[in-house]
């Protein structure tokens, strides 16, 4: 009976936490908010989505007929601002990094009654009724209001123990108080099981067609580059296949993008990824020579393995 005593004792005692976050970590902390959250996943849905349709604009209207009419300040305000929402977590962190950096060392303190903060300058509670989930990252546990856009949330990072072992303890408090933001997606899980499978299937299926576009680039050029089988004037197709080109690049890197948390598949898309990019390498090095008569109509290939350009 004393023993189990004492190990209720142990399994009741606060978990102490001591830690200044870091601009990095505040970053995190945002970063996985915004994946837990609809407005969130919304924006970056958004931002996925603008710099993909940009990029294959960009590519068309530069190799289409009506290459010179767009104005390359568009171009240049898409950037900017891809850049900038990119960015935007950075930002917010530093500003509250800055905040943060005036109150000094943070301590705490977390049990089943909630959450009690201390810095030099201010102390404060939170029970748990304030909190509705958490999400973690490898770094940290973040707390998220019970709101929908989790205006209100709490970074509590796995440095802040002195003993590694109560990063379970940690971990165990919260899964009693709060329901975990990704658990239809933690390891082992159907969903996860689910979402690996789709992301293997659509890793390949990006390869495939990256491969596909790099086939495409090689052939479009076919008749430009063999003047002894068609000879004469051809149609300047280099254009063209230099969108491919940027294209079956795209799809590689989408390959790789969709696998990067998973080692196992992360390691075969990469040995795959490499092997279709050097067809991608064999496309360009026939394109390669081709690209200085972008804006013309008709290319020839001369005597010397040079091409020259035509404008009619």
């Amino acid at each position: 009976m004393a023993e189990g005593r004492e190990t209720d004792a142990v399994a009741e005692r606060p978990v102490e936490l001591a830690y200044r976050p870091t601009v990095g970590e505040l970053a995190s902390a945002l970063r996985a908010r915004a994946r837990s959250t609809g407005v969130g996943r919304f924006q970056r849905g958004a931002l996925v989505w603008t710099v993909a349709v940009s990029t294959v604009g960009a590519l068309l209207s530069a190799a289409g007929s009506g290459r010179h009419g767009t104005r390359w300040e568009l171009y240049v305000g898409v950037v900017v601002f891809v850049a900038f929402m990119t960015a935007v977590p950075w930002l917010q962190a530093r500003r509250l990094h800055r905040l943060a950096e005036r109150q000094g060392d943070i301590r705490g303190t977390v049990d089943d009654t909630g959450v009690r903060i201390t810095t030099a300058h201010s102390s404060g509670s939170h029970d748990w009724h304030l909190y509705s989930r958490y999400v973690e990252t490898p770094e940290l546990f973040v707390l998220l209001s019970a709101d929908k856009s989790a205006v209100g949330f709490v970074v509590l990072p796995k440095r802040a123990v002195a003993d590694p072992e109560e990063v379970d303890r940690l971990r165990a408090v919260l899964d009693r108080r709060l329901v975990r933001a990704d658990a239809a997606g933690a390891p082992g899980s159907p969903r996860s099981r689910g979402a690996a499978v789709g992301r293997g299937a659509g890793s390949v299926g990006l390869l495939l067609l990256g491969l596909l576009l790099f086939f495409f680039a090689f052939a479009a050029v076919q008749q430009a580059a063999h003047p002894d089988r068609f000879p004469g004037l051809q149609n300047n197709t280099a254009p063209i296949s230099a969108v491919m080109l940027g294209l079956g690049t795209l799809a590689v890197a989408g390959a790789w993008w969709l696998v990067r948390r998973m080692t196992a598949m992360r390691t075969v898309t990469a040995v795959l990824a490499v092997l279709v990019l050097l067809a991608g390498g064999a496309a360009l090095y026939r394109v390669g020579p081709m690209l200085h008569c972008w804006g013309s109509d008709r290319i020839a290939r001369g005597s010397e393995g040079t091409y020259v350009c035509y404008d009619f």
